[in-house]
């Protein structure tokens, strides 16, 4: 039977009512780096397209245009968009100055609690949150607050990470013999030394994370008596789903888990058409080419010395160069460098004239490079740049240089390397199309996960039993104590036995020769065939006879 298509057209759509529903969703972005939160409102854009709702949990006086794509959640924080630019680029300069980064980034830590403190401590702001009854809130792992928070609101939540590197906390499985770790600078391709370097630093993050890191967020929890009470590590591995900024093209492949997914390259696209004034500039360097030059919206100001290096190798180059830049000009700034405070840098990466990409190491800048097939030359600063960065040289897309340790030849070799060596672009451009080769842009893929966990409520049939099993179960220490006693019960059993019947059998060798001694022995005497009336070799009559003889 043929149904009419206006029925046909009605159950259709009854079934999609049925099957979807507008969500209520809640992101908790860092209170710091604003590459994170243009994720987050690319994100926002295409949830608010599939009929969902999101709110973004910002501090007062953070700077963020209204947009009917989100809302704003604000809360009385430790920072605004002025005081937490200024902190962050104190931090960039502290590491200029040669301050250790770990220091750095533990007191960015630091305020990240503190400012966790402020939120879960606002009787106003959590109650204003649970009258709003999110469906779901995601958390950036950068802002470990988020986990807290849900946990306070009875609401589900997922890890959207904005990052590139996967948490150990995710529960997978990682051999350190090939999965490098997080701040290790090293390839699934290790040595020995690599491998112990490897381990190393797995041992020291996870006492790091343990011990200094989570404790500050199950204090704040115990302070302002969050009940039920539960430990900040359980709450990290409740997360319903991992959605995590990398892509097999960039990373190392490794084992992982079915509710971790790889969403990275969220912000690249196409090309759009480029601004009248950048459109002039670049119509002017079809001979040469030219070279994008950025160090991300979080770095404002380079050191003096590293201005001074990057312009006198930019000025060596033929190509020209546009360069996103604050703060004083170099003095050795070259004729063919063109300094702006904005760019718009996806679309200059996305044209033809592009021949090289001179960056930090940022991820996003990273995935845009890799979309429009542009060779990199990396200069890491700190946090995941140089874990990026060491995914990008072992590709074969670009070069990393150290800055504490680069000269100006250093970085004017690098950049005229991938310029001029097509096996630098040739790789970038394979690279772009395993990245592109997927169902989906990135963004499509992570509304459609976000979608599947509210749809099936948390989604914990995804979920692996490895949250529920004790450290010396996941590793078969009681498995190896029971087989390991079990064998050494057997050995000892089969060691008695043996022992029992060797024991039996000498025995019975004994009696036996017992036996056959007793019949040959009569009245005394020695009897031989040998030997007559019962003489002996040593009874003494043997040397008589032999004198009678």
């Amino acid at each position: 039977m043929h149904l009419p298509s206006p029925v046909l057209l009605f159950l259709t759509l009854l079934v999609w009512g049925s099957s979807s529903w507008a969500g209520k969703v809640i992101v908790v972005p860092p209170i710091m780096f604003e590459s994170h939160l243009y994720i987050f409102k690319t994100l926002a854009t295409a949830l608010h397209q599939e009929g969902h709702e999101t709110h973004f949990l910002v501090s007062e006086g953070r700077e963020i245009p209204p947009s009917p794509y989100y809302h704003l959640q604000r809360y009385p924080g430790i920072f605004n968009s002025s005081s937490a630019d200024s902190f962050l680029q104190s931090k960039v300069n502290n590491i200029f100055s040669g301050r250790l980064t770990f220091l750095e980034l533990f007191d960015i830590l630091d305020h990240y609690s503190q400012n966790c403190d402020a939120v879960v401590g606002s009787v106003e702001v959590m109650t204003r949150l649970k009258e709003a009854q999110f469906d779901l809130l995601l958390v950036d792992p950068n802002e470990m607050c988020g986990f807290v928070i849900a946990h306070i609101l009875g609401v589900q939540y997922a890890v959207f990470g904005t990052g590139l590197w996967y948490p150990a906390e995710a529960g997978a499985p990682a051999p350190l013999s090939y999965v490098p770790e997080f701040n290790s600078l090293l390839t699934d391709r290790m040595t020995l030394l690599e491998r112990i370097t490897n381990t190393a630093v797995y041992l020291v993050q996870r006492i790091g994370v343990q011990y200094i890191a989570l404790p500050k967020y199950d204090r704040i929890m115990k302070k302002y008596g969050v009940q039920p009470q539960v430990a900040m590590t359980d709450l990290v591995q409740g997360s319903r789903l991992w959605m995590l900024c990398t892509d097999l093209a960039l990373e190392f492949p490794r084992p992982t888990l079915p509710h971790v997914v790889y969403i990275g390259g969220i912000l690249t696209k196409p090309p759009s058409p480029l601004p009248e004034d950048f459109e002039a500039w670049v119509n002017d360097t079809a001979e040469h080419g030219f070279v994008v030059v950025s160090f991300g919206a979080g770095v404002k100001y380079l050191s003096h010395d590293i201005a001074h290096k990057l312009a006198g190798a930019l000025a060596r180059l033929p190509q020209r160069v546009v360069w996103r830049f604050s703060g004083v000009p170099p003095r050795n700034l070259g004729n063919n460098t063109k300094l702006v405070d904005w760019m718009p840098q996806n679309d200059l990466l996305g044209h033809a004239n592009t021949r090289a990409f001179l960056s930090h190491g940022g991820l996003n800048s990273i995935y845009e490079a890799m979309y429009h097939g542009v060779p990199v030359v990396g200069v890491p600063l700190f946090g995941d740049h140089y874990d990026t960065m060491t995914r990008v040289a072992a590709k074969g897309m670009g070069i990393m240089l150290h800055w504490k340790s680069m000269s100006e030849d250093d970085l004017y070799t690098a950049l005229t390397s991938v310029i001029k060596d097509s096996k630098y672009r040739e790789q970038a451009r394979l690279l772009s199309i395993i990245h592109k080769d997927q169902p989906g842009h990135p963004v499509t893929r992570a509304v459609y996960w976000i979608c599947y966990i509210l749809r099936h409520n948390g989604a914990n049939h995804l979920r692996a039993a490895v949250y529920d099993v004790s450290v010396y179960q996941y590793f078969l220490l009681d498995v190896v104590l029971t087989v390991g006693a079990a064998g050494t019960f057997l050995i000892f059993a089969l060691s008695r036995i043996s022992r029992l019947l060797r024991g039996k059998a000498t025995h019975v060798k004994r009696r036996g020769a017992g036996a056959s001694g007793e019949e040959s022995l009569m009245n005394g005497h020695c009897h031989s065939e040998t030997l007559v009336n019962g003489k002996h070799k040593r009874n003494g009559s043997i040397k008589s006879e032999k004198k009678s003889n």
